[in-house]
């Protein structure tokens, strides 16, 4: 059994990858807390395999470890979590892991590494030529062309922080669901928030992809992730495909490309 972590800003999702599967058993979100010891995330850890352990099982031999991460300041936990409580180095995933892609970037280091397993993820499933586009606390847009090449993108402000800014700096509007509108033109200050959000956004994505393609003189077939993706992926006029785990799944991928470099001591 694989651990697979996507630590991002705002939550962590832990996959549970059974042997030779590229699409984990399980998954489970918590929120990325920046002061967790490693001893406590070892608990929090411990605790989600138990719940996907049968009940009255013993607790499933993990073989692996692999973390992508966007908060370089936990990085050190995990890796004390895998040494100390699973006996094995954790594989972090960078710039610099084996990948089944090229990454054309003036500074591969400072992309997010979140990006890169997913463009691993797109080509790897799905083939080259698509559109990337990550939904979640920053909203990203990556090229993954034909014949495996990242070629670069876009980053915009995420949807719900965005929402969390506007209520929290203004006096007379609040927080508000992401989730389309009644009528494009509303008639009162909450469904004028819904709308302006839902379509401001669902222009934006569109808008972007269809700049993209005339950049590149080509049309691209489009890949959505995160959060908010199957709210857009239900409003966007052209067909998207949906796919929530395709960050967890190029983990797993990058983890497998790179396993001998994980290295199991004692159980």
């Amino acid at each position: 059994m694989i651990l697979g972590f996507d630590i991002g800003n705002t939550k962590t999702l832990l996959g549970i990858f059974e042997e030779g599967s590229r699409i984990p058993a399980a998954t489970y979100r918590y929120r990325t807390m920046r002061e967790m010891t490693s001893d406590e995330l070892t608990i929090l850890v411990r605790s989600l395999i138990a719940s996907h352990a049968p009940e009255g099982s013993n607790a499933p031999l993990i073989d692996g470890i692999a973390f992508s991460s966007v908060v370089p300041e936990v990085n050190s936990r995990y890796h004390r979590m895998a040494q100390e409580s699973f006996g094995m180095n954790a594989c972090e995933i960078t710039a610099r892991s084996r990948l089944n892609i090229t990454i054309n970037y003036e500074e591969p280091g400072r992309l997010g590494v979140d990006r890169i397993v997913t463009a691993a993820a797109v080509y790897d499933e799905y083939g080259g030529d698509y559109i990337v586009i990550d939904l979640g606390t920053a909203t990203t847009f990556g090229v993954v062309l034909a014949g495996g090449r990242f070629d670069g993108g876009l980053i915009g402000p995420g949807i719900g922080i965005t929402i969390d800014a506007l209520a929290a700096h203004t006096s007379q509007l609040r927080k508000i669901a992401f989730e389309k509108p009644a009528s494009l033109i509303a008639r009162n200050t909450l469904d004028n928030l819904k709308s302006g959000f839902y379509y401001g956004w669902l222009s934006l994505v569109q808008g972007v992809v269809a700049r993209i393609e005339n950049e590149y003189k080509k049309e691209f077939s489009v890949i959505l992730t995160g959060g908010y993706a199957a709210i857009m992926g239900a409003a966007m006029e052209r067909k998207a495909i949906v796919d929530p785990l395709l960050t967890m799944k190029g983990v797993g991928l990058v983890y497998r490309l790179n396993a001998q470099d994980s290295q199991p001591r004692t159980q």
